[in-house]
């Protein structure tokens, strides 16, 4: 039984490692576009910018929100349905600026 515990353990910072990933990515493509692009980016491109950091921490709160209660590996999968919904929001907005 503990073994289980503490391999779902690993599995969910293993994954708030990649949801902090993640953000960290969203800040560089927002200081890279800005720095790079500068006045050529209109405020579209600003917003989804701004979005694209946000999306995984609205994404890993409303995880953890559905998760609670759950036991250990349905909360680890929730995370990281949360997390493809991230990461396939982010590749939709650097698509969309690009």
């Amino acid at each position: 039984m503990k073994l289980k515990v503490i391999t779902a353990w690993i599995a969910g910072v293993v994954i708030l490692a990649l949801y902090a990933y993640a953000v960290a990515a969203g800040v560089g493509n927002l200081l890279g576009m800005s720095q790079f692009l500068g006045e050529a980016l209109g405020p579209l491109p600003w917003a989804l910018l701004g979005t694209a950091i946000a999306v995984p921490v609205i994404a890993l709160i409303v995880s953890l929100i559905i998760a609670r209660g759950k036991s250990a590996w349905v909360r680890v999968l929730l995370l990281s349905t949360g997390l493809c919904v991230s990461a396939a929001v982010q590749l939709e907005i650097m698509h969309l600026i690009s």
